[in-house]
């Protein structure tokens, strides 16, 4: 067997490695096996494309694969709260399959300077997102009124402690009424503060806050 299609395999699978370890250190849904075989699944295919197997070519073939991947990539996201989580895994997954593709036509310099980069970016802003951008911490909150509260003197309330939140809807039943709301908080610690401020307005029976 060829030498050079062996490191090119080996090293597919090595690249998609390194950025699957990150996605399994974050217990993310796609991690370490996930990464190695996608990026080893776009260069076999790119391989495959070259030799001319099935009468294709590496552009066809890595237009299919470009294609396919974004299935893969769609069932790593998934709506948490008000959040949807599993973007950047998916993204990386996209990533991984560009890195295998490139390994696949031998580009061996932009295939490990994109997996470098790829997990500059996942290690580095991951603490810049965490840290220098706390506006990004969105929650939902559901509060739950006394029965012959006053709504609206408990939204005007709310609006005061959480300028920056969005009332979704406000639900009668039978037996209780609530408000749905998005909000932000500067950081995961201020929720217990938030839930107990919202529990002291007037009219307010419980609070429910999910990230």
């Amino acid at each position: 067997m060829d030498v050079v299609i062996i490191g090119q395999i080996v090293l597919a699978a090595a690249l998609g490695a390194a950025i699957g370890l990150e996605r399994e250190l974050g217990a993310q849904a796609a991690g370490l096996r996930t990464h190695m075989l996608v990026s080893l699944g776009a260069a076999l295919f790119t391989l495959a494309g070259d030799v001319g197997i099935f009468g294709s070519d590496p552009a066809r073939v890595a237009a299919q694969v470009v294609t396919g991947i974004g299935f893969l990539g769609g069932g790593a996201i998934f709506r948490e709260g008000v959040g949807i989580r599993g973007l950047t895994t998916a993204g990386s997954l996209w990533v991984t399959a560009a890195i295998g593709l490139a390994v696949g036509v031998k580009q061996w310099q932009a295939a490990v300077a994109s997996t470098a980069l790829a997990l500059l970016v996942l290690w580095s802003f991951k603490y810049v997102e965490r840290n220098l951008l706390p506006g990004r911490h969105a929650i939902a909150v559901t509060i739950t009124l006394q029965p012959g509260a006053h709504i609206d003197a408990v939204e005007k309330e709310i609006e005061r402690l959480l300028p920056r939140a969005r009332f979704l809807a406000v639900n009668y039943a039978e037996h209780e009424q609530t408000i749905s709301l998005t909000g932000r908080a500067d950081t995961p610690g201020d929720l217990p503060e938030m839930a107990e401020r919202l529990r002291n307005v007037v009219g307010v029976a419980g609070v429910s806050i999910t990230r």
